[in-house]
């Protein structure tokens, strides 16, 4: 990634739910010993009790960190919603756009979304882009499209390999080795 040991980051969760890909991303730089600022996280999520949910489980990985509810903003929205007022941003920071399992999602504005991002981020901009392997895969590859075709579009990759791992399944009470489908599309887009 374009990450270098104590750069400063932007995380913005778009359609966040309970924040799981934002905890996924800061557990992976703890665990990887890789030292950022993590200057602010933006959650945006339409449901008030997951976004709650979302800040408990981000404190949990900041446990020592009393500063973490200041660099966490919650923008209690619809996706098609969210306007340039509800997010904050540096152009010298390096922005990480987590879009998990959203923009399959039927009836998100992806052009309306674009053109919140390239109005609201200036700078470089990591997109990570993420789905189940279902029917609506294309709307990543859509979504992507807005940006080659408008800017500078580099560090791209996409893949639609399985994951394989360990599933936990209540009704018998273990875990299986089970193949776990998704979609995923990453790049880098430098905004002015």
């Amino acid at each position: 990634m374009l990450l270098e040991e104590g750069g400063s980051i932007e995380i913005i969760d778009w359609g966040c739910g309970q924040a799981l890909a934002t905890c996924v991303l800061i557990d992976y730089l703890i665990e990887n010993n890789i030292h950022l600022n993590v200057v602010s996280i933006t959650l945006i999520e339409p449901s008030e009790v997951a976004l709650q949910r979302g800040l408990s489980l981000v404190r949990q990985l900041f446990q020592n960190d009393t500063s973490v509810d200041s660099t966490v903003r919650l923008v209690n929205k619809y996706l098609d919603d969210v306007n340039p007022a509800d997010l904050a941003s540096q152009p010298d920071n390096i922005k990480v756009h987590l879009f998990s399992n959203i923009l399959d999602v039927e009836g998100v504005d992806l052009r309306g979304l674009y053109q919140l991002i390239v109005n609201s981020f200036k700078g470089c901009n990591r997109i990570i882009c993420t789905s189940p392997d279902n029917v609506r895969w294309q709307c990543l590859e859509t979504f992507y499209d807005f940006f080659q075709q408008s800017h500078l579009v580099t560090r791209a990759s996409g893949t639609s390999e399985p994951i394989y791992g360990e599933v936990f399944y209540v009704a018998n009470q273990c875990y299986e080795q089970r193949r776990i489908g998704r979609y995923e599309r990453q790049f880098t887009v430098n905004l002015t």
